[in-house]
């Protein structure tokens, strides 16, 4: 392998497809919170078996107070504002190893970077307050829509506005939104946004970067914001001038600095791609050749979906994307927020109204997840939902079982082959209490299902970056779209049900037929999937 510094600059895009900066950044992770933990756990068993070897006459003291240390714990946990679920998981491993517990769950309040990034997206969103005032949304709005008015008083309460008149398309697949993404962006006239949680430097991020490259030669603003462990070989320095040298403004977000880092929280898995300030793609995908099913990847099918929203409600993933762009301060410079925020946008015949809604680890507001709890307890006929991953909360999981008792149908697709080992597994104790319970499960054969999606009554939707599970709902920044009334949803039903067709229902009994082991697996980490 060729040493980067006998690289061309402009073979340097090529060189780090074949050059494997994941180690480096793999090094990275190995120095940081891996150490400290193995540090911890090490120190946990020296004073074991250091107590039980050549201190045995002070074990008892070491008992006592490590059940005065977990008993603490445990109280003031228990009087402690939050979900009884994350109180569980942090109780378990304290109770077990009281020093490692304990000094972990300070670890995990105090985290020097998660405090900088909540300060930093605080003065992200006071600053495009301050600039763009107070919007009231139009009450005529709320009342042709008064099915869902409660709904959009929630977002609006929220700041996410909802909008007329807006033209939806809708992607079943990550080819199909490729050639439409591809074309789009060779048409910008003035700037592209990119928002997306895994950029992998393949031969589709080749195509999009080629065309990226010829706009920012024509004098278009183009912006590249994409997570540091999601995208982990693009967050690489020597990469990052590369784009850099490209006129492409680039931001990497929340970098994984070492020592004291939550490396799985708080990360950016939104997708937002902005054209003109006219033009907004948003779904389940990322930049990375098995969206596209693009080469030879590791499952033989990758079903995503996405849609592409024109109008003025693409006004709302901008103020999202500039938040998340300014929180980071990839830019010295002042923002301009109204050159984005007030471009005339077209108004299209089209009915119904669409909101863009965000989420983040920080607004004290389980945005997503409430907006999922209201399509199923407003459902009237059916719910039909896709997600790759299913872990539950107790307060969704019985949302679900009720409405499956009150007569709604609910059908849930989901992956019958893993991509995360240990998710998956979890994933099916949950999935076995729903089959049980009457809902429907469907598992996709065909390859891999991304896609995250709601449909309700033929009347709402929703599509967007949320699993169903404890990450997305708490601890990621994440979006979606509420779609209501627009013909679009239809289209969004069709390819559901197409979906079914490469699916097979789960039964009550096969469950049982996973491995013992599997099953000891799930039910075990179960027990931390808050944490994990």
């Amino acid at each position: 392998m060729k040493n980067s510094k006998n690289i061309k600059k402009n073979d340097l895009n090529s060189m780090i497809i074949r050059d494997n900066h994941e180690k480096q950044i793999f090094n990275s992770i190995i120095r940081s919170r891996l150490i400290l933990t193995a540090v911890m756990v090490l120190l946990q068993l020296f004073l074991i078996i250091s107590f039980i070897i050549k201190l045995q006459k002070y074990i008892e003291y070491y008992f006592i107070v490590s059940l005065i240390l977990s008993v603490s714990f445990m109280v003031y946990l228990t009087n402690k504002q939050g979900r009884n679920e994350f109180k569980i998981a942090w109780c378990i491993p304290v109770m077990i190893f009281p020093l490692l517990g304990v000094v972990f769950y300070s670890l995990y309040l105090n985290d020097n970077g998660e405090k900088r990034v909540k300060k930093a997206l605080q003065r992200s969103k006071a600053e495009i307050a301050d600039l763009t005032g107070v919007i009231h949304p139009d009450e005529i709005i709320k009342k042709n829509y008064s099915q869902i008015e409660d709904l959009q008083t929630y977002l609006i309460n929220q700041n996410f506005l909802p909008y007329e008149h807006n033209q939806i398309d809708y992607f079943p697949t990550g080819e199909d939104f490729l050639t439409d993404f591809i074309q789009e962006l060779r048409n910008a006239k003035e700037f592209i946004f990119i928002e997306t949680f895994i950029l992998k430097i393949e031969e589709t991020w080749d195509m999009i970067l080629g065309v990226l490259e010829e706009k920012a030669k024509e004098g278009v603003e183009v912006r590249v914001m994409y997570d540091a462990f999601g995208s982990q070989m693009a967050s690489d320095r020597n990469y990052v001038k590369y784009l850099k040298s490209k006129n492409i403004k680039t931001c990497v977000f929340n970098p994984m600095i070492p020592i004291f880092t939550t490396k799985q929280n708080s990360r950016d898995h939104r997708k937002i791609y902005l054209i003109d300030g006219k033009i907004c793609y948003s779904g389940g995908i990322n930049l990375a050749n098995e969206y596209f099913n693009y080469g030879k990847n590791y499952f033989p099918y990758w079903k995503d979906n996405a849609i592409k929203i024109q109008g003025e409600a693409v006004k709302g993933f901008i103020t999202m994307f500039l938040q998340n762009w300014n929180m980071q301060r990839c830019v010295k410079e002042q923002e301009d927020y109204i050159r984005y925020l007030n471009i005339p946008c077209e108004k299209y015949d089209y009915s119904g109204i669409t909101i863009p809604y965000g989420d983040d680890p920080y607004n004290y507001e389980d945005i997503a997840e409430n907006v999922y709890l209201y399509m199923v307890h407003s459902a009237k006929k059916y719910l039909h939902i896709t997600s790759p991953y299913v872990i539950l909360d107790n307060n969704f999981q019985e949302a679900l079982l009720f409405a499956a008792k009150r007569g709604i149908e609910v059908k849930i697709i989901v992956p019958s082959v893993p991509d995360h080992f240990i998710t998956f597994y979890i994933g099916k104790t949950f999935l076995k209490t729903l089959v049980d319970n009457g809902i429907k499960v469907y598992l996709y054969k065909k390859g891999f299902i991304h896609a995250k999606t709601f449909i309700s009554d033929n009347k709402t939707a929703t599509v967007g970056s949320i699993n169903l599970d404890y990450r997305s709902f708490y601890h990621h920044f994440e979006c979606g779209t509420v779609i209501h009334e627009n013909p679009i949803i239809a289209q969004i039903e069709k390819d559901f049900q197409n979906t079914l067709k490469d699916c097979e229902e789960m039964t009550p009994h096969d469950y049982k037929k996973i491995h013992w082991f599997k099953r000891f697996l799930g039910r075990f980490f179960r027990i931390i999937a808050p944490l994990m």
